[in-house]
């Protein structure tokens, strides 16, 4: 069938998740960075953009963009397991820009740029309507401030 399967596994009326994570200030600009359950814990820094910023790690921003790409990847995975469509591969660069706006530094457009590869020219029509309603239902990016937009980049093998 040619429809998207979206209903929602369960009902999403009345849901609430809640997350918690903790921010311990090392040396320099270097942050560690722990959550329950999860190990071991990352360590973020200033970005070298800013002020006593260190190259070479993971910074702020650099993890807010990683949260969009893979929210996006495993949303587009939930709609492909619902559409029993396979990718053989699927990754998703992201990119944003951080500008001054009203006098204060924000994110001001995500980019985001999923690259599906498929093994059959018969999953690329549903392939593409999944990239649509990923992005629509994509949790990190519906909880941002700014535009998030999404290229479409399949690549068909043909065996």
């Amino acid at each position: 069938s040619d429809k998207i399967q979206t209903l929602p596994i369960m009902s999403m009326n009345g849901i609430q998740y809640d997350y918690r994570v903790k921010a311990l200030q090392g040396e320099d600009r270097i942050v560690h960075i722990k959550a329950a359950d999860v190990a071991p814990p990352v360590i973020c820094a200033t970005s070298s953009d800013f002020p006593k910023g260190l190259a070479g790690y993971w910074s702020p921003e650099t993890f807010l963009l990683a949260s969009v790409a893979a929210s996006y990847v495993n949303t587009y995975q939930l709609f492909c397991d619902r559409n029993k469509v396979q990718p053989v591969s699927l990754e998703c660069e992201a990119s944003g820009t951080v500008a001054s706006v009203d006098g204060r530094l924000a994110f001001t457009g995500v980019m985001l740029n999923p690259i599906i590869t498929l093994a059959s020219l018969e999953d690329e029509e549903m392939a593409r309507k999944i990239l649509e309603k990923a992005h629509h239902h994509c949790l990190i990016s519906n909880s941002l401030n700014c535009p998030v937009s999404v290229s479409e980049n399949i690549l068909v093998l043909v065996k």
